[in-house]
């Protein structure tokens, strides 16, 4: 029998929200080796008053050798580590609160999983091959009751696929899900992990395709993580040259970034509205770009990423660093000179 047991945990904080939730992400994933979390999504305080303070909930699925009453005494020591109390508690401010949703199938704490979050953290956490997938021509629970080999095989394929993804393993990621979309329907989250995958893998056609059909449906998901979708979509647009259609996506993404991501943004949205408004046969060059009819624009987009990157200097990659002085010095070329009147 195997000695590990599988377990589903619910993380709420409804106080120093963003704080918390990274603590609790870098605890959890020291005791449980292997862990996967959710994003955080904030939601109201269930059964409180309107005025209630907001919580931070995520939901974690990872592995254990230890016995529920074990695992209980554990999670109530966590949740002491990051500065749980009654006392906290008893002035309405809840530090930390992990509970057990699963363990082995089994269910705990039954009435929390009627609560509005759950049911899309779950989508968000891509558990269970056999909900979250639609099996072609077979309806989900009757398909779930008949795990065959095969099928317990596609649901350890899923797992690794999304570890791949995780661990930056995109040609691996690829190649695993290539392998269950043959079967099965992908999940939107799933296609957009596939989507980015074939972005790193320089796969730009097969990036976009995906991505301009999920983007869409990824809504409920966080700015960050949408940002990362619809920017890595823009950037596929852009290299295929299809400048016109990528400036939708960067638009998009534009408002899920801040700091030097935001710069980053901005800098390539100047590009993409530079390449397309000059005419074909001066080609892919900055030359023309006084010339052009959005030069203005670019100017001003250039501005903007020039002004963040010099706030962020602190935390810039290399690359943004070059952008920087590349932003100075075509601001430089673009911007009129000043003529002195006899």
């Amino acid at each position: 029998m195997d000695a590990y047991n599988d377990i589903l945990l619910s993380i709420g904080c409804n106080a120093d929200h963003e704080a918390q939730m990274l603590l609790a992400r870098r605890k959890l994933s020291e005791v449980f080796p292997g862990i996967r979390l959710t994003d955080a999504v904030t939601t109201a305080a269930c059964g409180k008053p309107a005025a209630a303070e907001p919580y931070s909930n995520m939901l974690a699925e990872c592995r254990t050798g230890l016995s529920v009453e074990e695992l209980t005494v554990m999670l109530k020591q966590l949740e002491r580590e990051m500065g749980d109390s009654a006392a906290q508690r008893a002035e309405g401010r809840v530090m930390m609160d992990i509970d057990l949703l699963e363990y082995n199938g089994e269910r705990h704490h039954k009435d929390d999983w009627h609560r509005p979050y759950i049911k899309p953290l779950l989508a968000m956490l891509g558990r269970m091959l056999m909900v979250v997938l639609l099996c072609f021509g077979c309806d989900t629970a009757v398909f779930s009751q008949r795990q065959t080999p095969s099928h317990r095989q596609d649901t350890e394929l899923l797992g690794k696929a999304v570890e791949y993804y995780q661990g930056g393993k995109y040609h691996e990621c690829v190649l695993a899900f290539e392998k269950l979309r043959r079967s099965y329907q992908l999940t939107p989250r799933f296609l957009a992990y596939l989507g980015f995958s074939y972005y790193k893998e320089q796969r730009y056609e097969e990036a976009t395709e995906i991505l301009q059909t999920v983007m869409p449906q990824l809504s409920a998901y966080s700015p960050r993580e949408r940002a990362v979708y619809a920017y890595s979509c823009a950037e596929s647009l852009f290299t295929l040259r299809r400048y016109r259609e990528s400036l939708k996506y960067y638009d998009m993404a534009l408002p899920l970034t801040e700091g030097n991501d935001r710069a980053d943004v901005l800098f390539h949205t100047a590009f993409a509205h530079h390449l397309d408004s000059i005419p074909p046969q001066y080609g892919d060059t900055l030359a023309t770009v006084g010339d052009t009819i959005g030069s203005v624009t670019v100017i001003q987009l250039l501005s903007e990423a020039l002004s963040l990157y010099k706030a962020n200097t602190a935390t810039a990659t290399p690359l943004q660093a070059a952008r920087l002085r590349q932003c100075e010095r075509m601001l430089k070329a673009l911007r009129p000179k000043r003529t002195d009147t006899p």
